[in-house]
């Protein structure tokens, strides 16, 4: 599918990345192209994979979740080694306070990024939930401070 977009697709991916709430008519106006071709065009990358869902990205501090951190794990192998560094990943999605798992190269195996409401919260996390978790050797923690 990736080969099949053309400018015209990735004009309107880029529109509705800003703004997924806008109406097709606006689009239409924006692209310069016919509605029913947009409509046709969005269904298409639907259908296709390329756009995935459509999401709302709250205001954290007005739904009592002020802190962000990135928590940089490092993994260890289960000595039975049945316990995978993807297992371990799939683990951390399921907690509500994290946002996303990236599995990465380098020094750390995994990061996760977290939102929770206080500093208490985030010590929890780590001190009582995370460390507990078999696979988890080493976390570093980074807290922001503002995001762009």
């Amino acid at each position: 599918m990736l080969n099949d977009m053309d400018e015209k697709d990735k004009r309107i991916l880029a529109l509705l990345r800003k703004d997924a709430k806008q109406r097709v008519s606006q689009l239409a106006k924006k692209t310069g192209l016919p509605t029913t071709t947009v409509h046709n065009r969005i269904k298409r990358m639907e259908k296709g994979g390329i756009i995935r869902g459509y999401t709302v990205i709250p205001d954290y501090k007005k739904i009592g979740k002020a802190i962000t951190a990135y928590i940089l794990i490092t993994f260890e192998r289960t000595p039975d080694k049945k316990y995978s560094q993807k297992d371990l990943a799939k683990r951390l999605k399921s907690f509500d306070e994290v946002e996303e798992v990236d599995i990465v190269t380098g020094e750390t195996d995994i990061v996760i990024k977290v939102r929770v409401g206080d500093i208490d919260e985030l010590d929890n996390l780590i001190i009582n939930r995370l460390r507990s978790l078999p696979g988890v050797d080493k976390t570093r923690t980074m807290i922001v401070l503002s995001s762009v």
